[in-house]
């Protein structure tokens, strides 16, 4: 049995999808901290994975039920509106999109509602397994309730534009823009499979690139800032100190502020915990709770601090500065700075000499 069971190209990237989406909602299901903040992203890639299920399955199962072929089309097209609030909320991150942002999800179903209207106009239509103008129609309102989407973004362009001048808040703001080229170019690529008549087969190996995409960017970009981002929230809202941890705090203070551990540029964590003699869970859980920041951060926003003394009173060239204040390298100083800052060393300097 086994060698006559053949997978075609479509229906092996859809398994990988499928597995890939499972290891993110497991993964989610461990890191996010937030039930309620994990559910928009948990529910998009439920509906992802069911689609590329759907697509993988339709050679075996697909004649099982006449409305197997809208499931597929409804898995695939509920991801433009779903992820419209997945961006509002990396946006905020903290908090959910406002209630009347969750009306997107209506697109879809009033997109079938209204196919089911303009092919039952067709008296030879058999609804719906012998009815092809009501798929075309389905593609079509579809890309429609996909563009419409998309508007809602722009019309959530103000949060962007805020999100975009907050010094932390770039990551987040590129992320979201590739969401939205993403899902344009999914898309575009149902436009071009109506345009052009493309093949099913051909349909489904459009539609699974496209979401390998986003499953691409959930795990080299997506998890790198969310739900991370709010487990952290979460757990400062929660967390307090004891006695001996506060006593602690204070020791981490004064090795920062008075000792400048940071100007050496290897210090770690384990350094830390060392001098401390404490384990370094302890020592992160401390941190993140006392300072509202990882070590790293906390270390950088002091480097950063002494450098904008160094290049507003000094002349000292570039290098020498980073390596004053503890970075390891002129590339490593030049990047957090600017993260920091908004603007590079030379930019910072000229501005601060200037008359």
């Amino acid at each position: 049995m086994l060698n006559t069971l053949k997978f075609s190209l479509p229906e092996i990237l859809s398994l990988i999808g499928l597995s890939q989406c499972v290891y993110i909602l497991v993964y989610m299901a461990f890191r996010s901290g937030s039930l309620k903040r994990a559910l928009i992203p948990a529910f998009y890639f439920l509906f992802l994975g069911l689609g590329f299920f759907a697509d993988f399955g339709h050679s075996f199962i697909g004649q099982t039920s006449p409305y197997y072929a809208v499931a597929q089309w409804f898995f695939w097209f509920i991801g433009p509106p779903l992820s419209v609030l997945l961006m509002v909320q990396i946006a905020r991150i903290e908090k959910l999109p406002n209630a009347g942002l969750f009306g997107v999800l209506l697109l879809t179903p009033l997109a079938y509602l209204f196919s089911v209207a303009m092919a039952s106009r067709d008296n030879e239509c058999i609804f719906p397994a012998a009815c092809p103008i009501f798929m075309d129609w389905l593609l079509i309102c579809g890309l429609v309730a996909g563009s419409i989407s998309m508007l809602a973004i722009w019309l959530q362009r103000g949060v962007l534009e805020d999100l975009s001048r907050e010094k932390r808040g770039k990551e987040r703001y590129w992320l979201i823009l590739t969401l939205v080229f993403a899902n344009l170019f999914f898309l575009c690529l149902m436009f071009m499979g109506l345009e052009y008549g493309f093949t099913d087969q051909k349909v489904v190996l459009a539609r699974t690139l496209s979401g390998l995409a986003f499953v691409y960017l959930a795990n080299t970009s997506l998890f790198r800032i969310y739900p991370q981002a709010m487990q952290l929230i979460n757990a400062n809202t929660k967390d307090e100190l004891s006695a001996d941890e506060k006593t602690i705090a204070y020791r981490i203070e004064k090795l920062v502020d008075m000792d400048k551990i940071y100007h050496e540029a290897s210090y770690g964590r384990a350094d830390l915990a060392r001098e401390l003699e404490i384990p370094e869970t302890v020592a992160s859980k401390i941190i993140n709770v006392h300072f509202r920041k990882s070590f790293p951060q906390l270390l950088n926003e002091r480097r950063v601090a002494d450098a904008k003394q160094l290049l507003a009173e000094t002349d000292a060239s570039m290098k020498v500065v980073a390596e004053e204040v503890g970075f390891n390298s002129l590339a490593t100083f030049n990047r957090v700075f600017k993260d920091m800052e908004g603007v590079a060393p030379s930019a910072y300097r000229k501005a601060a000499k200037s008359p």
